[in-house]
Protein backbone atom coordinates (compact mmCIF):
# COMPACT_ATOMS: atom_id res chain seq x y z
CA UNK A 1 0.00 0.00 0.00
CA UNK A 2 1.21 3.54 -0.59
CA UNK A 3 1.30 4.56 2.75
CA UNK A 4 3.07 8.06 2.00
CA UNK A 5 0.51 9.48 0.17
CA UNK A 6 -1.87 8.52 3.65
CA UNK A 7 0.73 10.41 5.08
CA UNK A 8 0.48 13.47 3.09
CA UNK A 9 -3.40 13.31 3.75
CA UNK A 10 -3.45 13.48 7.26
CA UNK A 11 -3.91 16.36 9.08
CA UNK A 12 -4.85 16.36 12.73
CA UNK A 13 -7.33 19.37 12.24
CA UNK A 14 -9.47 17.11 9.26
CA UNK A 15 -12.72 16.44 10.47
CA UNK A 16 -14.22 13.44 10.98
CA UNK A 17 -16.11 12.37 7.62
CA UNK A 18 -13.07 13.77 5.99
CA UNK A 19 -11.05 10.45 8.03
CA UNK A 20 -13.70 8.44 7.33
CA UNK A 21 -14.13 9.29 3.72
CA UNK A 22 -9.77 8.48 3.67
CA UNK A 23 -9.82 5.45 4.84
CA UNK A 24 -12.59 3.93 3.47
CA UNK A 25 -10.76 5.45 0.02
CA UNK A 26 -7.05 3.88 1.30
CA UNK A 27 -8.28 0.25 2.31
CA UNK A 28 -11.29 0.39 -0.26
CA UNK A 29 -13.63 -0.37 2.71
CA UNK A 30 -16.95 0.90 4.18
CA UNK A 31 -16.20 -0.21 7.83
CA UNK A 32 -14.69 3.29 8.85
CA UNK A 33 -18.33 4.75 7.98
CA UNK A 34 -19.61 4.68 11.61
CA UNK A 35 -15.64 5.97 13.08
CA UNK A 36 -15.39 8.75 15.43
CA UNK A 37 -13.17 11.37 14.34
CA UNK A 38 -10.80 9.93 17.58
CA UNK A 39 -11.22 6.49 16.10
CA UNK A 40 -10.77 7.29 12.69
CA UNK A 41 -7.40 9.52 13.79
CA UNK A 42 -6.31 6.65 15.69
CA UNK A 43 -6.42 4.38 12.49
CA UNK A 44 -4.19 6.57 10.86
CA UNK A 45 -1.32 6.82 13.64
CA UNK A 46 -1.25 2.85 14.26
CA UNK A 47 -1.08 2.31 10.29
CA UNK A 48 1.60 5.00 9.56
CA UNK A 49 3.27 3.90 12.96
CA UNK A 50 3.53 0.46 11.99
CA UNK A 51 4.13 1.02 8.28
CA UNK A 52 5.25 3.69 7.32
CA UNK A 53 8.30 5.27 9.29
CA UNK A 54 8.60 8.75 9.18
CA UNK A 55 9.67 11.89 10.55
CA UNK A 56 6.49 11.40 12.74
CA UNK A 57 7.48 8.38 14.83
CA UNK A 58 10.69 9.19 15.66
CA UNK A 59 9.67 12.39 16.31
CA UNK A 60 7.59 10.68 19.01
CA UNK A 61 9.93 7.96 20.24
CA UNK A 62 12.48 10.90 21.34
CA UNK A 63 9.75 12.73 22.98
CA UNK A 64 8.70 9.71 24.72
CA UNK A 65 12.76 8.93 25.97
CA UNK A 66 12.38 12.80 27.65
CA UNK A 67 8.66 13.10 28.59
CA UNK A 68 9.47 11.87 32.22
CA UNK A 69 12.47 13.72 32.75
CA UNK A 70 13.10 16.67 34.17
CA UNK A 71 13.84 18.67 31.38
CA UNK A 72 12.41 20.40 28.86
CA UNK A 73 12.02 19.42 25.30
CA UNK A 74 10.52 21.35 22.11
CA UNK A 75 9.97 20.75 18.01
CA UNK A 76 10.93 22.50 15.44
CA UNK A 77 13.69 25.18 17.19
CA UNK A 78 15.17 27.63 14.51
CA UNK A 79 19.00 27.78 14.71
CA UNK A 80 20.83 29.61 11.93
CA UNK A 81 18.70 28.44 8.71
CA UNK A 82 17.96 25.09 9.42
CA UNK A 83 15.42 24.18 12.25
CA UNK A 84 16.11 21.25 14.57
CA UNK A 85 13.65 18.22 14.50
CA UNK A 86 13.71 17.99 18.35
CA UNK A 87 15.41 20.12 21.02
CA UNK A 88 15.98 18.88 24.56
CA UNK A 89 17.42 21.57 27.48
CA UNK A 90 18.07 19.84 31.09
CA UNK A 91 21.26 21.46 32.18
CA UNK A 92 22.53 21.21 28.55
CA UNK A 93 21.23 21.12 25.44
CA UNK A 94 21.07 18.56 22.82
CA UNK A 95 19.31 19.14 19.39
CA UNK A 96 18.19 15.79 17.63
CA UNK A 97 17.78 16.28 13.60
CA UNK A 98 15.51 12.81 12.49
CA UNK A 99 16.41 11.72 9.02
CA UNK A 100 13.84 8.56 8.44
CA UNK A 101 13.60 6.02 5.44
CA UNK A 102 11.98 8.19 3.61
CA UNK A 103 14.13 11.47 4.04
CA UNK A 104 17.04 12.06 1.87
CA UNK A 105 19.94 13.58 3.06
CA UNK A 106 20.94 16.43 0.91
CA UNK A 107 20.51 19.15 3.42
CA UNK A 108 22.18 17.32 6.33
CA UNK A 109 25.90 18.79 5.76
CA UNK A 110 23.88 22.93 6.47
CA UNK A 111 22.04 21.46 9.26
CA UNK A 112 24.98 19.66 11.18
CA UNK A 113 26.90 22.88 11.01
CA UNK A 114 23.81 25.20 11.80
CA UNK A 115 23.33 23.14 15.17
CA UNK A 116 26.65 22.63 16.03
CA UNK A 117 27.41 25.83 16.04
CA UNK A 118 24.67 26.81 19.09
CA UNK A 119 23.54 23.58 20.95
CA UNK A 120 25.99 21.62 23.04
CA UNK A 121 25.54 18.48 21.80
CA UNK A 122 24.03 17.11 18.66
CA UNK A 123 22.78 13.62 17.25
CA UNK A 124 20.66 12.94 14.55
CA UNK A 125 18.44 10.23 14.82
CA UNK A 126 18.34 8.02 11.62
CA UNK A 127 16.30 5.31 10.21
CA UNK A 128 18.66 1.72 10.41
CA UNK A 129 18.92 2.25 6.11
CA UNK A 130 20.49 5.29 6.48
CA UNK A 131 23.75 3.66 8.68
CA UNK A 132 25.97 2.98 6.28
CA UNK A 133 26.24 6.82 5.00
CA UNK A 134 25.32 9.14 7.98
CA UNK A 135 28.10 9.05 10.36
CA UNK A 136 31.07 9.32 7.19
CA UNK A 137 28.89 12.74 6.50
CA UNK A 138 29.29 13.91 10.38
CA UNK A 139 31.88 16.07 12.19
CA UNK A 140 33.27 13.91 15.23
CA UNK A 141 31.90 15.47 17.69
CA UNK A 142 28.13 14.19 16.39
CA UNK A 143 26.13 11.39 17.56
CA UNK A 144 24.18 9.10 15.59
CA UNK A 145 21.20 7.32 16.93
CA UNK A 146 18.47 3.93 15.20
CA UNK A 147 15.80 2.26 16.17
CA UNK A 148 15.85 -1.25 16.19
CA UNK A 149 11.64 -2.15 16.53
CA UNK A 150 11.61 -0.48 19.68
CA UNK A 151 15.15 -0.38 21.24
CA UNK A 152 17.09 2.73 20.69
CA UNK A 153 20.52 2.16 19.72
CA UNK A 154 23.43 4.46 19.95
CA UNK A 155 25.92 4.14 17.21
CA UNK A 156 27.92 7.11 18.56
CA UNK A 157 27.90 9.21 21.35
CA UNK A 158 27.64 12.63 20.99
CA UNK A 159 30.49 15.28 22.32
CA UNK A 160 30.06 18.31 23.49
CA UNK A 161 30.41 20.88 19.97
CA UNK A 162 33.87 22.31 19.77
CA UNK A 163 32.60 24.57 17.47
CA UNK A 164 30.34 26.99 19.97
CA UNK A 165 29.80 30.07 18.10
CA UNK A 166 28.30 33.01 20.99
CA UNK A 167 27.59 35.52 17.90
CA UNK A 168 25.61 32.58 16.35
CA UNK A 169 23.83 31.63 20.17
CA UNK A 170 22.92 35.95 20.45
CA UNK A 171 21.16 34.95 17.27
CA UNK A 172 18.74 32.38 18.60
CA UNK A 173 17.31 35.42 21.10
CA UNK A 174 14.62 37.52 20.09
CA UNK A 175 14.52 41.20 21.16
CA UNK A 176 12.88 40.99 24.89
CA UNK A 177 14.80 37.59 25.45
CA UNK A 178 18.38 39.56 24.80
CA UNK A 179 16.74 42.61 26.94
CA UNK A 180 15.51 40.14 29.72
CA UNK A 181 19.06 38.22 29.67
CA UNK A 182 21.50 41.04 28.91
CA UNK A 183 19.60 44.38 29.13
CA UNK A 184 20.37 45.26 25.54
CA UNK A 185 19.40 43.87 22.23
CA UNK A 186 22.73 45.36 20.66
CA UNK A 187 24.83 42.19 20.23
CA UNK A 188 28.23 44.00 20.13
CA UNK A 189 27.24 44.96 23.67
CA UNK A 190 26.53 41.84 25.14
CA UNK A 191 29.74 40.64 23.40
CA UNK A 192 32.08 43.20 25.23
CA UNK A 193 30.41 42.65 28.57
CA UNK A 194 29.48 38.84 28.52
CA UNK A 195 31.92 35.78 28.01
CA UNK A 196 31.00 32.48 25.93
CA UNK A 197 30.34 30.88 28.84
CA UNK A 198 27.54 33.52 30.17
CA UNK A 199 26.20 33.83 27.07
CA UNK A 200 25.81 29.81 26.55
CA UNK A 201 24.05 29.91 30.15
CA UNK A 202 21.64 32.40 29.77
CA UNK A 203 20.71 30.80 26.20
CA UNK A 204 19.96 27.59 28.18
CA UNK A 205 17.70 29.59 30.88
CA UNK A 206 16.46 31.41 27.90
CA UNK A 207 15.22 28.33 25.82
CA UNK A 208 13.95 26.69 28.87
CA UNK A 209 11.82 29.74 30.04
CA UNK A 210 10.66 29.90 25.89
CA UNK A 211 9.14 26.21 25.44
CA UNK A 212 8.38 25.17 28.85
CA UNK A 213 4.76 25.86 28.85
CA UNK A 214 4.09 24.10 26.00
CA UNK A 215 5.98 21.53 26.88
CA UNK A 216 4.60 21.27 29.66
CA UNK A 217 1.23 20.89 28.33
CA UNK A 218 2.29 17.82 25.96
CA UNK A 219 3.27 15.91 29.37
CA UNK A 220 0.39 16.98 31.20
CA UNK A 221 -2.14 15.36 28.01
CA UNK A 222 0.71 12.93 26.74
CA UNK A 223 -1.58 9.70 27.16
CA UNK A 224 -4.56 11.87 25.15
CA UNK A 225 -2.34 12.52 22.84
CA UNK A 226 -1.84 10.20 19.38
CA UNK A 227 1.76 10.11 18.29
CA UNK A 228 2.06 11.67 15.05
CA UNK A 229 0.04 14.68 16.59
CA UNK A 230 2.52 15.32 19.19
CA UNK A 231 3.71 18.75 17.26
CA UNK A 232 0.59 19.91 16.35
CA UNK A 233 -0.42 19.82 20.17
CA UNK A 234 2.91 21.17 21.00
CA UNK A 235 2.63 24.21 18.80
CA UNK A 236 -0.91 25.11 19.58
CA UNK A 237 -1.76 23.68 23.60
CA UNK A 238 -5.23 22.86 21.91
CA UNK A 239 -6.78 20.41 24.87
CA UNK A 240 -6.89 17.46 22.69
CA UNK A 241 -10.68 16.50 23.76
CA UNK A 242 -11.39 19.55 21.45
CA UNK A 243 -9.45 18.70 18.33
CA UNK A 244 -10.45 14.80 18.27
CA UNK A 245 -14.18 16.03 18.64
CA UNK A 246 -14.09 17.33 15.32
Amino acid sequence: MEYASLARSYNTLSFAHQLREMLCAFFNSEEYQAYSKFEAAKVVNDVLCTHYQGEELLKYRLAKQFISQQAVGAFEVKANSSRADFLVINGETYSFEIKSRVDTLNRLSKQVADYGDVFEYNTVVIDKDHLGKVPSLLPVYYGVWYYDGERQVVHREAKYSPVLSAIGQLKLFNKMELRRAFGTVEHPQVLTHFDHQQINAALKETLKARYAKRWGFVKEYWGKILPIDLPFFFSTNVRPEIVYEL
